[in-house]
This record gives C-alpha cells, sequence and structure tokens, in this order.
C-alpha cells in the first residue's frame, strides 16, 4: 500500500477524534467519573449527558469513536469501493457533527470535545475526497508476484 501525506493525515486526523470521542463516550457510560472540560466549565458534563447525545439509546461519543475508526480503516484499504465508503463515511462524520453542533446551540451548553471533533471532521472529508480522486487517477502497480513466479 503506498502511504501518501493524504492518506497519513487522514488517518491522524480520524484517529485523533475517535481518541477525542473514546474520552467523552467512557464518560457517558460511567468508566470515568469527571469530564476535563478546557474552555467551557461545566459544559462538557452536560452536554455529554443530555438527552440528545443519547442517540437511539447508545452514547455518541462512542458511536463517534466507533465512525471515526471505520474511517480510518476504511483509508487503509485501496480499493474503489472502500474509498467511496469512506468519503461517504466522512460526510456521514460531518453531518452528525452539524447536527450535534446545533444540538448544543439549542442546549445553550458547549463541549470543548464534541467541538473539537468537528473541527476535524471537515478536513477529514476534504482528504477523503482528496485520497479518492488521487485513488482514481493514480496507475495500477504491476503484480509483484509475477516476478517472483518467473
Amino acid at each position: 500500500m503506498l502511504w501518501t501525506r493524504t492518506r497519513i493525515a487522514l488517518v491522524v486526523c480520524a484517529a485523533v477524534s475517535a481518541l477525542a470521542m473514546l474520552y467523552v463516550g467512557f464518560f457517558q457510560v460511567d468508566y470515568l467519573h469527571r469530564l476535563a472540560c478546557p474552555l467551557f466549565g461545566a459544559g462538557c458534563e452536560s452536554v455529554a449527558l443530555a438527552s440528545f447525545a443519547w442517540p437511539l439509546g447508545f452514547a455518541d461519543g462512542l458511536v463517534a469513536a466507533a465512525l471515526a475508526g471505520a474511517i480510518c480503516a476504511l483509508a487503509q484499504v485501496e480499493r474503489r469501493e472502500a474509498a467511496a465508503a469512506l468519503v461517504g463515511l466522512a460526510f456521514l462524520n460531518l453531518l452528525a457533527y452539524l447536527i450535534g453542533l446545533f444540538e448544543m446551540q439549542q442546549f445553550h451548553a458547549w463541549d470543548f470535545w464534541h467541538l473539537f471533533a468537528a473541527v476535524l471532521s471537515v478536513p477529514i472529508v476534504v482528504l477523503a475526497l482528496s485520497s479518492e480522486r488521487r485513488g482514481r487517477t493514480a496507475p495500477v502497480a504491476p503484480d509483484d508476484g509475477a516476478e517472483q513466479r518467473q
């Protein structure tokens, strides 16, 4: 697999987003008893425990971490179908954070970790699109197994 700077940046952004949201998710399921909240005081805990932070009964931190993990995994697959799925998941990730930002605004409380991951969702989309375009135009490498068989 060819690790381009774009692909590395995509995996790093998604992994950092996953770690941030995993931290929130651990708080939501009572694995952690406190949630550090830089810049917003107790807003992080209020948002993490709000009803909108539990879509379909699941902690949104864990769902977001799983989504970012799936983006990391798909970024490592060099197939056209995986690239399309990667772009789709990246846009789904962005949409979920936009909805979350709207919900926080309506709730009048802000969560640093959700905002941080939301900011990271923009480069994730851009990098996924760039990686997908690059994959469409990249030449196909010859089969290395053919050289070994001769």
